[in-house]
This record gives structure tokens, sequence and C-alpha cells, in this order.
């Protein structure tokens, strides 16, 4: 039997970028999931090992770092090129 040629047209196939947005709330929830969302799967090792070690360390610098992971995913997302 051989494919129907007609109906293979009829499909678009589009890239998948990644939204700031649900970067920014998966980082929310754990520390460098938006950036591995976004590709970038050794910043979000290095955001989730450095906020894990703020908040054993100290309380205050492990918030810090988790907000500015998920200022960071959010650029990252926004800045997507290709993985």
């Amino acid at each position: 039997m051989v494919p129907d040629e007609r109906y293979e047209s009829r499909i678009e196939r589009r890239e998948r970028t990644p939204s700031p947005g649900v970067a920014a709330v998966l980082s929310v929830l754990i520390p460098g999931l938006g950036h591995v969302y976004s590709g970038r799967l050794g910043a979000g090792l290095a955001w989730f090992l450095g906020a894990m070690f703020g908040y054993w360390a100290i309380l205050v610098p492990g918030f810090l770092i988790h907000v500015a992971s998920v200022w960071f995913a959010y650029e990252a997302a926004r800045e997507f090129r290709e993985y």
C-alpha cells in the first residue's frame, strides 16, 4: 500500500519556541527548570544547585538566587534561537 501524498502536503510543522512566561513559572516551581525548558541543561543544573546551596546556607541568599533564576529563565526563553 502506497501512502497517499495528498495528505502529507496539508500538515504544516512549526518549530517549538519556548514561552518566556512558561519558563518563568517553571523556575518559580523549581529553580533552573525554566532553563531546562529553554534548552539550557547546564545552566538549569547550575541554577538548581546554586539555589539549593543558598537555601541550605541561609534562607535569604537562596531566595535571591531563586528570584534571579526566574528572571534569567525568562530572558533565556525570550532570546531563544535554536536547540
